[in-house]
């Protein structure tokens, strides 16, 4: 499968003999072969059905999610949509002093979603295909706008698509644009490469603002890679290594001019442009909300997470907003069967979770370092205030110390670097709990976890690993090194001092290393059984 633009070359040969060369592509990947694409009206809108509830992952403001969510069975036409709020778009966007600019857009973007006409492009996108679009839609008379170019109750265009001509995705992008169609990928759709281009042209940019109008199931892949060229085998001369330099350039520069308008961040370009032709890089939901699309799905309510699964939940938010993956993310994991914590210092990210009890589903807040985070404000004012109310009379002494350490460390400093100074495990989680209990505002702060959040795997980066802090391996580890003669006192699942000092002398002894790691090679040497090793590595 080639996806892209070419151009006739010549090739000389000796004596002067000019031959056709062929074409030279400027491709999004290769593949196999796949069907040509369908494009047909639907009789009806999948998204009208279950399992296509809008999820909080941040992709609007949260007044802009409960406007959403408070509209979920309040329209069942596209007359009442356009009726409900016609007075703020009719003559170009008026606001009444009660909307914000978000709480204006989510109604015609969600109410057409829910409510929408739809055609459907399936299978491979040809040349061609535009054309066929176009016409479609004139004989329908899908496209709905109030004047040219301004389309706030649009239809909807679902894909599910290999990809194909880089050309023709651009082209039928920017007419979905152009027309601000919503853009959809259904449950468990596919979308790669060219099709993630016409996906992108979901949106609308009215009066120089932005507002997304594309939603993907929580289950469906979008997935990108990089430009490549396919050169003909030859010697060419300069002119014709010139034209294709020029091709190469024309090309990326006009895929990423068009991304930059869908609105998407240098953390999709970056992953794009770094993914080989012969591979996919496909986002995850947190990726997905990161570059303003609406992931639908059915809420989950998650009552069990194993620590891969809360390591894999804050390193896909981390990478969403970071475009990397931090091994602080691992080295910082704590958790308890009530709550979890993990943080990278200098960039104000803590990823917490916490449930109110046993057979309650965990909830989560995310400070993601981009704006107030709420665990900051619980400082010595805080701490010294639930103190005087009792809040602290059932934790040791030993623990007391450690959180009124971080609540002067949060006043003081940014609040990883807090966290990290007293990196006790114990005392940290009572720290989380104490946020979690009495901010006042736990049902609309700390949100649900999906499960699309954790169904991927670990991130590579954390493949191989050991999950150190893990308390029942911090058991096996303590138990194997009293057995080795390092006393490091009654095993109790928490990675202290005296563990950590335990730790670095039996890497001297056993090993000749100056380190307190916990890996692979030190539980080997410490002759703990291979079993309960890998139960304990990542990926394993």
């Amino acid at each position: 499968m080639f996806i892209g633009i070419s151009i006739p070359l010549s090739r000389r040969l000796v004596g002067g003999t000019v031959l056709a060369l062929g074409a030279l592509f400027l491709s999004l990947g290769a593949g196999s072969v796949a069907e040509a694409a369908e494009i047909r009206l639907l009789d009806r809108n999948p998204a009208a059905g279950p399992g296509y509830e809008l999820l909080d992952l941040g992709t609007v403001t949260e007044q802009a999610y409960l406007h959403a969510t408070g509209l979920e069975d309040g329209f069942t036409s596209k007359a009442e949509v356009k009726g409900s709020s016609l007075a703020y778009f009719e003559n170009g966007i008026a606001g009444d002093g009660a909307h914000t600019y978000e709480t204006l857009h989510i109604v015609p973007a969600w109410g057409g979603l829910k409510t929408g006409r739809v055609i459907s492009i399936e299978g491979q996108i040809e040349k061609g295909d535009l054309e066929k679009l176009k016409t479609l839609v004139e004989t329908a008379s899908f496209s709905e706008c109030l004047k040219p170019g301004y389309c706030p109750y649009n239809n909807i265009i679902m894909l599910n698509s290999p990809g194909g001509s880089l050309r023709e995705g651009l082209e039928l992008g920017k007419y979905i644009a152009s027309q601000n169609f919503i853009t959809l990928l259904p449950e468990n759709a596919i979308c790669e490469s060219a099709c993630s281009l016409v996906f992108l042209g979901g949106y609308t940019r009215y009066e120089g603002f932005f507002f997304p109008r594309r939603f993907a199931h929580e289950t469906a892949r979008l997935g990108i890679h990089q430009p490549f060229i396919q050169l003909p085998e030859g010697n060419y001369r300069s002119a014709e290594v010139n034209q294709v330099v020029r091709t190469i350039n024309q090309g990326f520069i006009e895929v990423t001019d068009y991304l930059i308008d869908t609105g998407i961040g240098i953390g999709f370009l970056r992953n794009m442009y770094k993914t080989k032709p012969t591979s996919m890089y496909r986002l995850s939901v947190s990726e997905l909300a990161a570059e303003n699309i609406f992931v639908v799905g059915r809420p989950s309510q998650l009552t069990e997470l194993s620590r891969g699964q809360m390591l894999t939940y804050c390193a896909n938010i981390y990478q969403s907003k970071y475009n990397r993956v931090s091994p602080e993310l691992l080295a910082n994991l704590q958790s308890s069967e009530s709550a979890f914590l993990t943080f990278v210092t200098g960039q104000n990210f803590v990823c917490l979770g916490v449930k109110q009890s046993a057979d309650a589903p965990w909830k989560s807040y995310v400070c993601d370092g981009k704006s107030k985070c709420l665990l900051a404000d619980y400082g010595q004012v805080t701490i010294f205030d639930l103190e005087a109310k009792g809040k602290l009379s059932g934790f040791r002494k030993s623990d007391q110390s450690v959180i009124y350490g971080v609540a002067t460390g949060i006043d003081n400093t940014e609040v990883g670097l807090a966290l990290k100074e007293y990196n006790h495990r114990v005392a940290l989680l009572h720290y989380i709990r104490l946020f979690a209990n009495n901010m006042g505002t736990f049902d609309t702060t700390f949100r649900d976890i999906p499960s699309s959040q954790i169904a991927r795997s670990v991130p590579q980066d954390f493949c191989g690993q050991v999950d150190e802090h893990d308390a029942g391996l911090v058991r096996k580890l303590q138990a194997s090194l009293n057995a080795n003669g390092i006393d490091v006192g009654k095993p109790d699942g928490s990675l202290g001092p005296n563990t950590r000092k335990g730790i670095r002398a039996s890497n001297n002894t056993l090993l000749s290393r100056n380190t307190e790691t916990v890996d692979t090679v030190l539980l080997k040497a410490l002759g703990m059984p291979q079993q309960d090793i890998a139960t304990h590595v990542f990926c394993q």
